[in-house]
């Protein structure tokens, strides 16, 4: 076996080892399990630095164990990104039976390509498994990649042991396994596809950290909805889409937060921000942009079918029963509409018009809802559509 190698293998593992470990401080549960992996897979690959200290069968009963427990790890590092069950105590038991079978073919049988041979087949089997599980749940390029990636490994495995163990048998003993062409192969598909797999677990991992702290960032706290920072983001990405936009506002909050505590007063936007989300039709999004204060946009959606979706949660809004909270009576919102206007260079000045709409629904007494124009119309009472009967 090349001594670069029995060097290389071990050192690399453990800095992605100790680097997984560190991008799990940010939150990532699966590099949790990607970490102690490499770990257990370094130390597997020292084994063969200590032969002079350990005697053989012990040696490999102890790279054995750490090889299974680096793939038990894997496997649940794959499963824990792609939101599976762990199947942990299935796993564990998988691979103790496993092991107790590897124990067998090196302290009873004496074989060690029988050894061998059961230890990849349960790696196989525990990498195997989590692929296949996981595959109809990719996202995205990354997802793609780290399981192709897999793939390759367990590919890896599956055919060094056709062409070495049963086309081209090249090691009988210890010895023999030490200087065969299996170890070598072995050894150089490693050092590549290791660093592959690791590569690609890192940068799926990475990515998914960077995306949940900016999501956390463009997140309001209070209600889980878009902030300012989403709702801008949002907007950039959808370009030129049209739509109408709504500006909501709890009517007369302050009074609410100073008769009855900042926590109730919290329950009420909370509950709002639960009702607006349920009704966003597909394509819409919603954002608290501070205190009362949300705004929707409505993809694809004409001025009247945006102020009948606003009316529809301004009356649901002023139905909720507030005696929880201590208040016997209505707590309402008011909400102004604007729609699309080709004259527009942003959404910004459709919301500018909206907010217009939604000051004049202040002014008129509150609990309205009313629509962009000179003067702003009120859209809160029904109205009659005239239909032409035919002959």
């Amino acid at each position: 076996m090349d001594s670069n190698f029995a060097f290389l293998l071990p050192v690399m593992m453990l800095i992605f080892g100790c680097t997984f470990l560190i991008v799990a401080r940010f939150g990532s549960r699966e590099a949790k399990l990607w970490g102690p992996g490499y770990l257990f897979a370094a130390a597997a690959f020292s084994v063969p630095l200590f032969d002079s200290l350990l005697e053989e069968r012990t040696a490999s009963a102890i790279a054995d164990a750490l090889f299974l427990l680096g793939f038990v790890f894997y496997s649940g590092a794959i499963l824990a990104r792609f939101k599976r069950p762990s199947y942990f105590r299935l796993r564990l038991a998988f691979a103790g039976v496993m092991y107790a079978g590897m124990l067998y073919a090196a302290l009873v049988a004496v074989s060690i390509p029988a050894e061998f041979l059961l230890n990849d087949l349960a790696c196989v089997a525990l990498l195997g498994f989590a692929v296949a599980v996981s595959v109809p749940h990719m996202r995205h390029a990354a997802d793609k990649l780290l399981l192709a990636v897999s793939g390759l490994v367990i590919a890896d495995i599956i055919i060094r042991n056709v062409v070495f163990v049963f086309i081209l048998p090249s090691y009988g003993g210890h010895e023999d396994f030490i200087s065969s062409q299996y170890a070598f192969t072995m050894q150089a598909a490693a050092s590549i596809l290791a660093l592959m797999f690791a590569l690609s677990a890192l940068a799926a991992t990475t990515l998914d950290t960077i995306a949940a702290h900016r999501d956390t960032a463009e997140r309001d706290p209070m209600t889980g909805m878009l902030n300012r920072r989403g709702f801008d983001r949002m907007v950039g990405e959808r370009g030129r889409a049209e739509g109408a936009v709504v500006i909501c506002d709890i009517d007369n909050f302050k009074w609410v937060n100073d008769t009855f505590g900042h926590g109730p007063g919290d329950e009420v936007i909370r509950a709002f921000a639960e009702m607006l989300q349920a009704r966003l039709p597909e394509g819409g999004f919603a954002a608290r942009f501070g205190g009362e204060e949300f705004v929707i946009f409505l993809p694809a959606t004409p001025l009247a079918s945006g102020a009948d979706f606003a009316n529809r949660v301004r009356l649901a809004f002023a139905a909720v029963d507030r005696k929880a909270i201590g208040f016997d009576g209505k707590i309402t919102a008011s909400f102004g509409v604007a729609g699309a206007n080709p004259a527009d260079h942003s959404l910004y000045e459709q919301i500018a018009r909206a907010d217009k709409a939604l000051y004049a629904a202040k002014e008129a007494g509150r609990n309205k809802v009313m629509v962009e124009g000179e003067p702003p119309r009120d859209m809160s009472s029904p109205r009659v559509v005239s239909v032409a009967r035919g002959c």
